[in-house]
């Protein structure tokens, strides 16, 4: 066996492990409990205005579903503490306005580094395990609950997840292009895709408005998802360029 045959073999082994780790996993892991504004002030003790002002100027965490904001207590932990001790002093300087432009343009102008070929084929066998769980989701019909460690959801329990309703998701799907399944007339939706899709979209809402802390966490979201795709592409090239 070749050098080249042995990184390929254990680099396989390692992610099936974790493939298979994630997947039987899954049973413990718990569904985000979203709130809405009014709970989330209930919660936390905080006044709706000021909840709406740390969403836009300390970029807090939250799902825009339509018109509605919604919130993970996990997710705002951090900020609602720091409110609290601080308020809207900003001794280490994260929310400087001149730090953060520095910052966004900084990581446009930064280039990607060159994969490791390690990288590249670890990167082939996530897309490969992502195909299989594809397959296996179209076949899921009847025992539809989960796949591979991911939640498929109606479009009413998607409603009642998000807190809204069920036209809301309808119109998410029809106008903005939530992800989904359709199963001959039947749709239904993967909850960890539609949290993705509401986290970006969220982002992107504020960002177009001018923000630039959301701004920031747009240009990671993107970073993130060029760099899957880069890899992907990359790997290919060098696959069928690497001599038998």
């Amino acid at each position: 066996m070749t050098n080249f045959e042995s990184l390929i073999q254990n680099l396989f082994k390692e992610e099936i492990e974790i493939f298979l780790v994630t997947k039987k996993e899954h049973k413990t892991l718990k569904k985000k409990r979203y709130l809405t504004m009014k709970e989330t002030a209930a919660e936390t003790g905080i006044d709706s205005y000021v909840l709406r002002r740390l969403t836009y100027e300390r970029a807090m965490p939250h799902r825009k579903v339509g018109n509605r904001l919604i919130f993970d207590l996990n997710e705002i932990q951090d900020a609602i503490q720091s409110y609290k001790e601080n308020h809207w002093s900003d001794s280490e300087g994260v929310w400087d306005v001149k730090a953060v432009l520095r910052e966004l343009k900084d990581n446009e102008i930064k280039k990607e580094a060159p994969l490791m070929i390690d990288e590249v084929i670890r990167s082939i066998i996530q897309e490969e395990l992502e195909k299989i769980g594809e397959e296996l989701r179209h076949k899921s019909v009847k025992e539809r609950d989960s796949y591979l460690g991911r939640t498929v959801l109606t479009l009413r329990e998607a409603a009642e997840h998000f807190r809204v309703s069920y036209g809301t998701i309808n119109l998410l799907i029809k106008e903005d292009g939530m992800p989904h399944l359709k199963i001959n007339s039947r749709r239904l939706i993967v909850l960890e895709e539609a949290e993705e899709f509401l986290w970006r979209e969220t982002a992107k809402s504020y960002s177009n408005d001018g923000n630039i802390y959301w701004q920031r966490i747009l240009q990671k979201i993107d970073a993130a998802e060029s760099k899957r795709v880069s890899a992907y592409e990359k790997a290919l090239n060098r696959l069928e360029n690497y001599p038998d």
